[in-house]
């Protein structure tokens, strides 16, 4: 019986993006162990898959040297413990500290997933943090058998800059969606459309103003947080019967987080409402007219996809991760990225054109059920491990 451990950033990502994986694994036989790092109160339901997860000791802020070693230690301690058969990374650093430990361990099989490129990468480049986290990179999928990326751009940038292997790297279509779990409903008791009557000049002007656009994301402002809030200001001076809402958590481990002052200004001026973080996200996506993410850059936005699955229509920016998800005009709009002006006029056009919002939601559910899921990425993953098993027993 193979035995297979998965690592990614946190309990939270590993049993949201990676749940359908494990118990696929476990129906085939698998033994299957998970880490990353705990305390976010999701270290149970993984437990509850018959997978026992162990807590890692991931700074999520920043680099540290003293941090980071501790953590590739770590690694290499629980490697050589377990004796996997094979281990799969995801996230940032589970796929440079983790790789390295593996190779050091003697673990046979090495598989990394590149889920974004993350703060260091993008904002440091030229950087000597910028050129640090390239050799890292360089060094760890070099101790790799295989490399998934969840878009094209950013598999093309790690070949133009050798920091994988042309044959080792491989396309996945994002995490994948559940479309069981994902699927379209009616609206909630959110829709203000209803009980509204005489207070416009006719029930079509009164639905379309009504309409609920909806922010997943966590609250930073790399997603485009303050886009959507300038847009929204915008769009309310001519439709202010609008309604904005942010889904998504306070990440202060991050160096982009938005303030909980800033937040509790906008919700204190009426232009958004923020929802928290909720487990389960189909009651806020089923009560949305519109989903919305001007992120400046993305992996494949599961937010997006959950979103599509759900027959909603989407506004996006046209950046990496975002356009795998939605085309142009057939199951959303994309609009320039950090172009409040464009955000908003695209919002104005779905509020005035409720046609549309239904043919692009329609257009967005087919793409998805296509292109995105979640059995066809579990699928491919299955296969290479099966591919790099056999390579490495014919070793």
């Amino acid at each position: 019986m193979p035995k297979i451990i998965l690592a990614s950033r946190c309990a939270w990502t590993l049993y949201n993006f990676r749940a359908g994986l494990m118990h696929e694994l476990k129906r085939k036989g698998w033994t299957v162990l998970g880490g990353g790092a705990g305390g976010d109160g999701f270290e149970a339901r993984i437990d509850d898959l018959g997978v026992p997860f162990t807590a890692l000791p991931i700074q999520m802020k920043g680099m540290n040297p003293f941090s980071d070693f501790r953590l590739l230690l770590f690694f290499w301690r629980w490697y050589r413990r377990e004796k996997p058969d094979m281990v799969h990374h995801f996230t940032i650093k589970p796929v440079i500290y983790g790789s390295i430990a593996a190779r050091l361990a003697g673990v046979p099989r090495i598989i990394n997933t590149i889920t974004g490129l993350g703060f260091v990468f993008t904002k440091r480049k030229g950087s000597f943090l910028g050129f640090l986290v390239e050799r890292l990179y360089r060094a760890s999928l070099g101790c790799a058998h295989h490399v998934f990326f969840q878009n094209s751009d950013d598999q093309q940038l790690f070949l133009k800059h050798q920091l994988v292997a042309l044959g080792k790297a491989d396309l996945l279509p994002g995490s994948g969606v559940d479309l069981n779990y994902f699927a379209p409903c009616a609206r909630g008791k959110g829709d203000e459309a209803k009980g509204e009557s005489g207070r416009g000049n006719n029930q079509k002007e009164q639905t379309e103003k009504a309409i609920c656009f909806l922010m997943v994301a966590r609250l930073l402002r790399d997603k485009g947080i303050h886009e959507y809030v300038e847009a929204a200001r915008l769009v309310k001076t001519s439709h202010a019967r609008a309604r904005f809402q942010i889904l998504g958590a306070r990440d202060e481990r991050n160096p982009t987080v938005i303030s909980q002052t800033e937040l509790d200004g906008w919700q204190a001026e009426g232009v958004v409402k923020w929802l928290g973080f909720v487990k389960d996200v189909r009651p806020v996506l089923a009560d949305a007219d519109v989903v919305v993410l001007p992120s400046y850059r993305e992996g494949t936005p599961r937010s997006l996809l959950e979103a599509a699955a759900m027959a909603k229509p989407i506004i996006a920016t046209n950046v990496v991760g975002c356009r795998e998800v939605v085309e142009d005009g057939v199951n959303g709009l994309l609009v320039p990225v950090k172009d409040v002006a464009a955000l908003a006029q695209a919002m104005i056009r779905m509020i005035e054109n409720p046609d549309i919002r239904e043919r692009m939601g329609r257009a967005g559910q087919t793409k998805v059920a296509k292109e995105f899921d979640e059995r066809l990425v579990i699928e491919k993953i299955l296969a290479v491990y099966q591919e790099v098993r056999g390579e490495s027993e014919e070793r």
